[in-house]
């Protein structure tokens, strides 16, 4: 579908000066079912339902050190999910459920357990192998069953979501163990399992880090990271992903990687043509797409968290992840405006909304 595009920066004035420019989808009145940004699946009814404000919540998550940091922001409707970073202790599943009372919408809680040097939990639950090792000293199926053993445990905190696994092809870009292989089918093969198993034990897995980062050479975490054109990613670190996909994959996470022919000098998790024009149209992804966290040094060298985030919703993401409970206002504060202003199309904001909310369970009216 062909798409006359503003710049992100146009986006990100109009969200915060209620400006009326907005992105243009052509075709966006000519229903389609061969391009996931235009599905003629019908929404929850939920979505007509809510306010701007209501709306703009939905779409976004924050990274927080505890459960209950996130509590007052799901209250005000300014969050409708959080992830946890950082070792957790105390009563956690008690903050998840208290938090969770506060919406009377489902709220995400999500954990980062990748295993090796990723994983939260460590501590409360237990050590659990790195990805790499996984990958050495298992077979898939033995892969599948400590991530599931692993995964009811976190449901029985009250998770209901894990940012993993990872479905990167090597370990570059900083990853290092945490990629099962450099071998693209093995990649595949363990991911596949890891996925499944997270599903069966009640868990929305987020595959990362799309388009797959483990053949570049910068951390994102630190600085810009740019990976391969695009030719090359579709016929190496995309394939697990398809591969994913194509078995129904719920969500995926995009990384702040820039794709030199791709992703118009911006990390891809800020691009219009990698979210929208690649990941969906091409790849026919309609599951979640989140961000990766927003306040890496990738992206805090084009805009802060709040901008950002505004950003990658006009890119076509479902889900901003704001790295820090102090930028969610001005975060939330920017969608609405561009929600209002129509900066980002009504359209569009429900097909996110509506994706949000299936995901949640939500298919008929808000609870």
């Amino acid at each position: 579908m062909a798409c006359a595009l503003l710049s992100a920066a146009t986006i990100v004035a109009a969200s915060c000066t209620g400006a009326t420019d907005a992105i243009v989808l052509a075709g966006d009145d000519e229903p389609t079912t061969t391009a996931a940004t235009t599905t003629t699946l019908p929404l929850p009814a939920c979505v007509a339902q809510l306010t701007p404000e209501q709306k703009a919540g939905q779409l976004l998550m924050v990274l927080v050190p505890s459960p209950a940091a996130a509590g007052d922001l799901v209250g005000a409707g300014l969050v409708g999910g959080y992830a946890l970073v950082g070792p957790q202790s105390g009563d956690v599943a008690g903050e998840v459920a208290a938090v969770a009372s506060r919406s009377r919408i489902p709220v995400f809680a999500s954990g980062d357990e990748e295993g090796g040097t990723v994983q939260r939990f460590r501590d409360m639950l237990g050590a659990l192998p790195s990805a790499a090792t996984l990958a050495s000293e298992h077979d898939p199926a033995g892969a599948a069953r400590i991530f599931g053993e692993y995964g009811a445990k976190l449901k029985g905190l009250g998770l209901n979501m894990n940012f993993g696994p990872s479905l990167d092809v090597g370990g570059g870009s900083g990853l290092g163990t945490r990629s099962f292989s450099d071998d693209v089918a093995r990649v595949g093969d363990f991911g596949l399992a890891v996925i499944g198993a997270v599903e069966q034990a009640g868990l929305i897995p987020v595959a990362k880090h799309w388009p797959g980062i483990g053949g570049g050479v910068a951390d994102p975490h630190k600085s810009a990271s740019p990976i391969a054109p695009v030719a090359s990613l579709r016929e190496r670190d995309m394939v697990p992903f398809d591969r994913a996909i194509a078995e129904g994959l719920d969500a995926i996470m995009v990384s702040h990687a820039i794709v030199p022919d791709l992703s118009d000098g911006l990390p891809a998790s800020l691009s219009r043509s990698a979210i929208t024009g690649e990941l969906r149209e091409r790849h026919r992804f309609e599951g979640l797409v989140v961000t990766d966290s927003l306040g890496m040094g990738a992206v805090a060298a084009h805009y802060d968290n709040s901008a950002a985030a505004v950003v990658s919703i006009a890119a076509g993401a479902d889900i901003a992840l704001v790295s820090m409970a102090t930028s969610v206002l001005g975060a939330h504060s920017g969608l609405v405006g561009a929600i209002t202003s129509g900066s980002i199309p009504a359209e569009q904001i429900d097909r996110s909304v509506g994706r949000v909310l299936t995901a949640k369970g939500v298919t008929g009216d808000c609870p």
